[in-house]
């Protein structure tokens, strides 16, 4: 609730005209966040919505209503005063496009936390660009990317008749918004990040660079949760979709194998 508190603060303190709060399965303080912020409207779900399945219902509110665009957020990210302002130049150059912010440690504001992400289907497989370096070492305008971030993500409305909704059924919380990402490009839509609209993710336990590698035990778990972005379930359903024809699987087991190194890897630089 206090991370809520302050992510729907930076967001009218910026200058949001329009927020919708989904409270999943009544959870999330829907009511203490109505009764503090008169203008957030706040929608309450019976069953567990997850993260795509919240996005997709902010999506139809919008869609409802005579809004032109819709913003995806994380309860857990605030926004710099200067962030609409920024956004909106980003948009007013680049008509059409899905544009992407540059997200920094709440924990350390000068460093990047992600700022959009490649797909290498012989390499590395999913990657997050920039991560770890400093905030001052970021272009200076827009660039393209493969995949953006769910947090601070602008979307048209019209590209939800070109492409669809998110896939909340397949991808409840674990790369709905690589998978969306993924089939904008595919389908012609310019896919942007602006480094100027600046993040500030207040991250988990499931960043090395803040709680420390986890154990051998904890990093497996992951791998088999669905709802994980390690979910090696949810990572097949990206690579069936989007990765190289009939030899998808061999490019797999190469980020399988990236997996694994990159457990030994965060062992070693970022011990507990």
């Amino acid at each position: 609730m206090d991370a809520s508190r302050r992510t729907i603060r930076s967001l009218l303190e910026a200058g949001a005209g329009s927020i919708l709060y989904v409270d999943d399965t009544g959870e999330a303080g829907g009511d203490e966040i109505a009764r503090e912020f008169p203008s957030v409207n706040v929608v309450r779900t019976t069953s567990p919505v997850w993260w795509t399945g919240a996005i997709v219902l902010g999506i139809q509110a919008a869609r409802g209503g005579s809004d032109d665009a819709v913003l995806f957020f994380n309860q857990d990210v605030t926004c710099a005063k200067d962030y609409f302002e920024k956004l909106a130049d980003a948009v007013s150059k680049n008509p059409g496009a899905l544009i992407g912010s540059a997200v920094m440690y709440a924990q350390e504001p000068a460093r990047v936390w992600s700022a959009g992400g490649a797909v290498e289907w012989w390499g590395r497989g999913i990657r997050v660009l920039h991560h770890g370096a400093p905030a001052a070492s970021l272009p200076t305008e827009p660039f393209p990317a493969d995949w953006l971030f769910g947090m601070g993500t602008y979307v048209p409305v019209e590209v939800f008749d070109q492409i669809g909704m998110p896939d909340a059924a397949r991808f409840p919380m674990a790369w709905g918004d690589l998978d969306f990402s993924l089939r904008a490009k595919q389908a012609g839509i310019p896919v942007l990040v602006d480094p100027a609209a600046r993040l500030f993710h207040e991250v988990g336990d499931y960043d090395a660079r803040v709680a420390g590698a986890p154990a051998w035990k904890t990093y497996a778990g992951w791998m088999a949760d669905d709802k994980h972005n390690l979910s090696l379930s949810a990572h097949a359903e990206i690579w069936k979709r989007h990765g190289p024809r009939l030899l998808w699987p061999l490019s797999l087991a190469m980020r399988a194998v990236f997996l694994m190194i990159n457990f030994l890897r965060i062992r070693l630089l970022f011990p507990r």
